[in-house]
Protein backbone atom coordinates (compact mmCIF):
# COMPACT_ATOMS: atom_id res chain seq x y z
CA UNK A 1 0.00 0.00 0.00
CA UNK A 2 1.18 3.37 -0.75
CA UNK A 3 1.30 5.80 1.70
CA UNK A 4 -0.84 9.15 1.13
CA UNK A 5 2.09 11.23 0.47
CA UNK A 6 3.39 8.89 -1.82
CA UNK A 7 -0.40 8.78 -3.58
CA UNK A 8 0.00 12.55 -3.68
CA UNK A 9 3.42 12.54 -5.18
CA UNK A 10 2.47 9.85 -7.91
CA UNK A 11 -0.48 12.01 -8.90
CA UNK A 12 1.20 15.07 -9.69
CA UNK A 13 4.33 12.99 -11.34
CA UNK A 14 1.11 11.60 -13.80
CA UNK A 15 -0.51 14.88 -14.41
CA UNK A 16 3.08 16.26 -14.88
CA UNK A 17 4.57 14.10 -17.20
CA UNK A 18 1.04 13.73 -19.39
CA UNK A 19 0.89 16.87 -19.58
CA UNK A 20 4.58 17.81 -20.71
CA UNK A 21 5.70 14.39 -21.62
CA UNK A 22 9.24 14.51 -20.43
CA UNK A 23 10.74 13.35 -17.24
CA UNK A 24 10.07 14.47 -13.98
CA UNK A 25 12.03 15.82 -11.59
CA UNK A 26 12.68 15.94 -7.78
CA UNK A 27 13.43 19.93 -8.24
CA UNK A 28 10.59 21.04 -10.34
CA UNK A 29 7.98 18.49 -7.84
CA UNK A 30 9.31 20.92 -4.95
CA UNK A 31 8.99 24.24 -7.07
CA UNK A 32 5.62 23.22 -8.72
CA UNK A 33 3.69 20.91 -6.55
CA UNK A 34 3.37 22.91 -2.99
CA UNK A 35 4.45 19.61 -1.15
CA UNK A 36 6.47 21.59 1.25
CA UNK A 37 9.30 18.94 1.19
CA UNK A 38 12.61 19.41 -0.03
CA UNK A 39 14.06 17.98 -3.10
CA UNK A 40 16.35 15.54 -1.12
CA UNK A 41 12.82 14.28 0.90
CA UNK A 42 11.34 14.12 -2.65
CA UNK A 43 14.35 12.12 -4.13
CA UNK A 44 13.75 9.26 -1.03
CA UNK A 45 10.03 9.10 -1.94
CA UNK A 46 10.61 9.19 -5.85
CA UNK A 47 13.19 6.02 -5.08
CA UNK A 48 10.74 4.19 -2.70
CA UNK A 49 7.82 4.35 -5.74
CA UNK A 50 11.07 3.18 -7.94
CA UNK A 51 11.52 -0.28 -6.53
CA UNK A 52 8.04 -0.44 -6.08
CA UNK A 53 7.33 -0.22 -9.79
CA UNK A 54 5.47 2.66 -10.18
CA UNK A 55 8.48 5.07 -11.68
CA UNK A 56 11.05 4.19 -13.94
CA UNK A 57 14.51 6.24 -14.73
CA UNK A 58 15.34 6.87 -18.13
CA UNK A 59 18.36 7.79 -17.87
CA UNK A 60 20.75 8.50 -14.72
CA UNK A 61 20.31 11.78 -13.97
CA UNK A 62 17.02 12.66 -15.31
CA UNK A 63 13.95 12.50 -13.82
CA UNK A 64 11.07 9.07 -13.91
CA UNK A 65 8.24 8.33 -15.36
CA UNK A 66 5.09 6.77 -14.95
CA UNK A 67 4.86 2.82 -15.56
CA UNK A 68 2.10 0.97 -16.71
CA UNK A 69 1.87 0.28 -13.08
CA UNK A 70 1.41 4.00 -12.01
CA UNK A 71 -0.79 4.27 -14.62
CA UNK A 72 -3.16 1.42 -13.53
CA UNK A 73 -3.35 2.65 -9.82
CA UNK A 74 -4.03 5.93 -11.66
CA UNK A 75 -7.08 4.71 -13.45
CA UNK A 76 -8.75 2.54 -10.57
CA UNK A 77 -8.43 5.53 -8.34
CA UNK A 78 -10.44 7.31 -10.81
CA UNK A 79 -13.25 4.88 -11.46
CA UNK A 80 -13.10 3.93 -7.74
CA UNK A 81 -14.09 7.48 -6.33
CA UNK A 82 -15.39 9.01 -9.93
CA UNK A 83 -13.88 11.90 -8.70
CA UNK A 84 -13.39 14.48 -11.86
CA UNK A 85 -15.07 12.23 -14.71
CA UNK A 86 -17.44 14.68 -15.69
CA UNK A 87 -16.56 16.54 -19.51
CA UNK A 88 -15.72 20.16 -19.91
CA UNK A 89 -18.95 22.57 -20.56
CA UNK A 90 -17.85 23.30 -24.29
CA UNK A 91 -17.36 19.29 -24.84
CA UNK A 92 -20.80 17.85 -23.34
CA UNK A 93 -22.30 21.15 -25.53
CA UNK A 94 -20.40 19.61 -28.78
CA UNK A 95 -21.51 15.97 -28.10
CA UNK A 96 -25.45 17.09 -27.60
CA UNK A 97 -25.25 19.16 -30.93
CA UNK A 98 -23.76 15.83 -32.87
CA UNK A 99 -26.39 14.03 -31.40
CA UNK A 100 -29.25 16.58 -31.96
CA UNK A 101 -31.49 15.41 -34.75
CA UNK A 102 -29.63 11.49 -35.83
CA UNK A 103 -31.36 9.57 -38.01
CA UNK A 104 -31.88 6.48 -36.14
CA UNK A 105 -29.55 4.61 -38.29
CA UNK A 106 -26.07 2.47 -36.29
CA UNK A 107 -24.22 3.54 -38.94
CA UNK A 108 -24.95 6.86 -39.00
CA UNK A 109 -24.55 7.05 -35.19
CA UNK A 110 -21.27 5.41 -35.22
CA UNK A 111 -19.75 7.61 -37.51
CA UNK A 112 -21.10 10.24 -35.79
CA UNK A 113 -19.25 8.80 -32.44
CA UNK A 114 -15.93 7.96 -34.09
CA UNK A 115 -16.00 11.37 -35.36
CA UNK A 116 -16.77 13.73 -32.19
CA UNK A 117 -14.62 11.14 -29.93
CA UNK A 118 -11.55 11.74 -31.93
CA UNK A 119 -11.59 15.22 -32.20
CA UNK A 120 -12.33 16.06 -28.16
CA UNK A 121 -9.85 13.24 -27.33
CA UNK A 122 -7.29 13.83 -29.72
CA UNK A 123 -6.71 9.68 -30.06
CA UNK A 124 -7.89 7.26 -32.71
CA UNK A 125 -11.60 5.85 -32.15
CA UNK A 126 -12.61 2.87 -34.12
CA UNK A 127 -16.73 2.20 -33.04
CA UNK A 128 -17.86 -1.05 -34.72
CA UNK A 129 -21.82 -2.60 -34.44
CA UNK A 130 -21.07 -5.91 -32.76
CA UNK A 131 -21.99 -9.31 -34.88
CA UNK A 132 -21.39 -6.58 -38.00
CA UNK A 133 -18.03 -5.95 -40.29
CA UNK A 134 -18.57 -2.17 -40.72
CA UNK A 135 -15.81 -0.09 -38.89
CA UNK A 136 -15.66 3.42 -38.76
CA UNK A 137 -11.84 5.06 -37.77
CA UNK A 138 -11.38 8.61 -37.10
CA UNK A 139 -7.97 10.10 -35.71
CA UNK A 140 -4.99 8.06 -36.98
CA UNK A 141 -3.10 11.50 -37.64
CA UNK A 142 -3.66 13.17 -34.24
CA UNK A 143 -2.38 9.80 -33.01
CA UNK A 144 0.98 10.26 -34.95
CA UNK A 145 1.35 13.62 -33.84
CA UNK A 146 1.95 12.19 -30.35
CA UNK A 147 5.61 12.24 -29.76
CA UNK A 148 5.69 8.81 -28.50
CA UNK A 149 5.03 7.99 -32.27
CA UNK A 150 7.68 9.92 -34.06
CA UNK A 151 9.84 6.71 -33.95
CA UNK A 152 9.06 4.51 -37.67
CA UNK A 153 8.99 1.42 -35.37
CA UNK A 154 5.91 2.38 -33.25
CA UNK A 155 4.08 3.33 -36.69
CA UNK A 156 4.85 0.61 -38.33
CA UNK A 157 3.25 -1.72 -35.77
CA UNK A 158 0.49 0.19 -34.92
CA UNK A 159 -0.53 0.50 -38.92
CA UNK A 160 0.10 -3.53 -38.57
CA UNK A 161 -2.93 -3.55 -35.79
CA UNK A 162 -5.23 -1.33 -37.68
CA UNK A 163 -4.79 -3.39 -40.68
CA UNK A 164 -5.77 -6.50 -38.95
CA UNK A 165 -8.67 -4.61 -36.86
CA UNK A 166 -11.45 -6.16 -38.14
CA UNK A 167 -9.84 -9.65 -38.23
CA UNK A 168 -8.94 -9.29 -34.27
CA UNK A 169 -12.08 -7.63 -33.50
CA UNK A 170 -13.99 -11.15 -32.78
CA UNK A 171 -11.07 -11.66 -30.32
CA UNK A 172 -11.33 -8.37 -28.63
CA UNK A 173 -15.21 -9.18 -28.98
CA UNK A 174 -15.53 -12.30 -27.06
CA UNK A 175 -12.28 -11.80 -24.73
CA UNK A 176 -12.43 -8.05 -23.65
CA UNK A 177 -16.20 -6.83 -24.34
CA UNK A 178 -17.83 -9.94 -23.22
CA UNK A 179 -16.44 -9.32 -19.94
CA UNK A 180 -18.24 -5.96 -19.34
CA UNK A 181 -21.72 -7.54 -18.61
CA UNK A 182 -24.60 -5.46 -17.60
CA UNK A 183 -23.97 -2.21 -16.22
CA UNK A 184 -25.26 -0.19 -13.43
CA UNK A 185 -23.22 2.57 -15.15
CA UNK A 186 -21.34 3.35 -18.32
CA UNK A 187 -19.12 -0.08 -18.83
CA UNK A 188 -15.30 1.42 -19.71
CA UNK A 189 -12.81 -1.36 -20.03
CA UNK A 190 -9.45 -0.19 -20.28
CA UNK A 191 -5.69 -1.92 -21.06
CA UNK A 192 -2.76 0.06 -20.03
CA UNK A 193 0.96 -0.75 -22.22
CA UNK A 194 1.73 -4.57 -21.71
CA UNK A 195 -1.63 -5.41 -20.34
CA UNK A 196 -2.68 -6.01 -23.86
CA UNK A 197 -2.82 -9.19 -25.32
CA UNK A 198 -1.69 -7.29 -28.82
CA UNK A 199 1.71 -7.37 -29.32
CA UNK A 200 1.49 -4.23 -32.03
CA UNK A 201 -0.13 -1.81 -29.51
CA UNK A 202 1.84 -2.83 -25.86
CA UNK A 203 3.10 0.68 -25.33
CA UNK A 204 -0.54 2.25 -26.01
CA UNK A 205 -3.33 2.56 -23.70
CA UNK A 206 -7.06 1.06 -25.62
CA UNK A 207 -10.13 1.99 -23.72
CA UNK A 208 -13.25 0.18 -24.50
CA UNK A 209 -16.80 0.63 -24.36
CA UNK A 210 -20.51 -0.60 -24.92
CA UNK A 211 -24.03 1.25 -25.70
CA UNK A 212 -27.20 0.49 -27.30
CA UNK A 213 -28.00 1.54 -31.07
CA UNK A 214 -31.09 1.47 -33.02
CA UNK A 215 -32.76 -2.30 -34.39
CA UNK A 216 -31.72 -3.73 -30.69
CA UNK A 217 -27.90 -3.42 -31.78
CA UNK A 218 -25.03 -3.14 -29.79
CA UNK A 219 -22.11 -0.61 -31.08
CA UNK A 220 -19.06 -1.04 -29.38
CA UNK A 221 -15.93 2.28 -29.77
CA UNK A 222 -12.21 1.78 -29.09
CA UNK A 223 -10.18 4.69 -28.31
CA UNK A 224 -6.45 3.81 -28.80
CA UNK A 225 -3.41 6.65 -27.76
CA UNK A 226 -0.49 6.77 -25.66
CA UNK A 227 -0.25 5.30 -22.09
CA UNK A 228 0.58 8.76 -21.26
CA UNK A 229 -2.77 9.94 -22.23
CA UNK A 230 -5.10 11.85 -20.46
CA UNK A 231 -7.21 9.31 -18.61
CA UNK A 232 -9.26 11.87 -16.50
CA UNK A 233 -10.36 13.69 -19.93
CA UNK A 234 -11.11 10.69 -22.05
CA UNK A 235 -12.84 8.55 -19.66
CA UNK A 236 -14.69 11.45 -18.75
CA UNK A 237 -15.74 11.70 -22.59
CA UNK A 238 -16.54 8.32 -22.86
CA UNK A 239 -18.75 7.97 -19.94
CA UNK A 240 -20.54 10.94 -21.06
CA UNK A 241 -20.95 9.95 -25.10
CA UNK A 242 -22.15 6.33 -23.76
CA UNK A 243 -24.43 8.23 -21.06
CA UNK A 244 -26.46 10.36 -23.71
CA UNK A 245 -26.12 7.35 -26.32
CA UNK A 246 -28.10 5.50 -24.35
CA UNK A 247 -30.99 7.94 -23.37
CA UNK A 248 -31.09 7.91 -27.29
CA UNK A 249 -32.67 4.49 -27.15
CA UNK A 250 -35.71 3.54 -24.95
CA UNK A 251 -34.75 1.08 -22.26
CA UNK A 252 -36.95 -1.63 -23.14
CA UNK A 253 -35.32 -1.96 -26.34
CA UNK A 254 -32.02 -1.17 -25.48
CA UNK A 255 -29.58 -3.96 -25.58
CA UNK A 256 -27.48 -3.22 -22.87
CA UNK A 257 -29.94 -0.83 -20.78
CA UNK A 258 -31.45 -1.34 -17.58
CA UNK A 259 -34.18 0.16 -15.08
CA UNK A 260 -31.51 1.77 -13.03
CA UNK A 261 -30.27 3.64 -15.50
Amino acid sequence: MLGDRQVQLLDFIIREHVKTAKPVGSALIAKKAGFGLSPATIRSEMGELEKAGYLAQLHTSGGRVPTDKAYRYYVNSLLENDVGLDPKAKDKSRIREAFDDMPPDPREINKVVARVLSNLSENLVITGISTDEDFFKKGLVSLFEHQEFREMKEVFQLASFFEEFENLFQFIEREFFNTLGVPHGVPIQIMIGKESPFKQIQHETVMCAKYGLPGNCVGSLTLVGPTRMDYEKNIALIKYMTEELNKLIPLEVNPIGNKEY
